[in-house]
């Protein structure tokens, strides 16, 4: 197995002010059928995830096991664990993804008991409450989609009452992936990742590539060949998309002026800010509001 596997926070996004709600769900189809229904092998470094496939046909590999569905399944991927997927056209599927941190410690040690760090495999026919649990993707993404003050509240409450009734399903089945435990990072993919939460605690700083470098432990031109080499892009550009990310959450969840918007995603300038993110978008932050609202 390729020791360079990416490690994304959402496949394809590296920085977590992508996951701006409590968890993320998405139907397979968004992401997917973009992509010629395939999903390269990757690994998450702090989510887990819950694949419902309501198709039969897909193929998966988690861990060092390929298997092909033939009925509906539930598929649980827990952090660092490679996974690459092959859909069929017409799928119909959802995923539900949830950082480690908004789960009770406790609860996550479970996940960690019952899967043994490698995936869990849930057929519906060998499994009890694979419709409850198909009901509850069903409450969630509905939940998903409104709004409401309650809305993060009701999706935490939710996300959990999958992730227990999961825990309950596969202690009872024993069907967990029997293929050896996922091996450590490299040395270059743990700096590389000491990079990506360097840049969540201070991408809106004035930091430079060489204060970044700093505080990970090695020299600023070994910083830019690994985020090269590792994340496919420039520390500079880790940043840049980290803090247009902060943007795009400030202008659809606040009221906050342009000018605070572009001080609090980390740009000193606020006509700058609004240059970049025309550039990066298309529309200018006031255009990009609007549409949102």
């Amino acid at each position: 197995m390729s020791r360079l596997i990416p490690t994304y926070e959402l496949y394809g996004e590296l920085l977590s002010g992508a996951l701006s709600d409590p968890v993320h769900y998405e139907t397979i189809y968004e992401r997917s059928s973009k992509l010629d229904w395939t999903i390269r092998l990757h690994r998450h470094g702090r989510l887990l995830q819950v694949f419902l496939f309501r198709t039969p046909g897909v193929w998966f590999r988690a861990g060092d096991v390929d298997h092909r569905t033939a009925e509906p399944f539930l598929l649980v991927v827990p952090p660092h664990v490679p996974h690459g997927f092959r859909f069929p056209e017409d799928m119909n599927g959802d995923v539900l993804t949830i950082p480690v941190t908004e789960l009770p410690e406790d609860v996550l040690g479970r996940v960690q008991q019952v899967t043994g760090g490698v995936a869990g495999l849930l057929a519906r026919s060998a499994t009890a409450r694979f419709d409850d649990l198909e009901a509850l993707m069903g409450q969630l993404r509905g939940a998903y989609g409104a709004m409401g003050s309650e809305r993060p509240a009701l999706l935490s409450a939710l996300s959990h009452a999958i992730v227990l009734t999961l825990i309950e399903e596969l202690r009872r089945t024993a069907r967990v992936d029997a293929g050896p435990a996922p091996a450590e990072l490299s040395r270059h993919e743990a700096q590389a990742q000491a990079f990506c939460e360097a840049v969540e605690r201070r991408f809106a700083e004035p930091a430079t590539v060489e204060d970044y470098a700093r505080e990970i432990g090695v020299s600023a031109p070994h910083l830019t060949r690994l985020c090269r080499r590792v994340l496919g892009t420039s520390p500079n550009e880790l940043v840049r998309r980290r803090r247009m990310l902060e943007a795009k959450r400030l202008l659809s969840y606040t009221r906050l002026s342009v000018s605070d918007i572009a001080h609090r995603a980390g740009f000193a300038d606020a006509a700058f800010f609004s240059r970049t993110f025309k550039e990066a978008f298309g529309v200018t932050p006031s255009e990009y509001r609007r549409r949102s609202d």
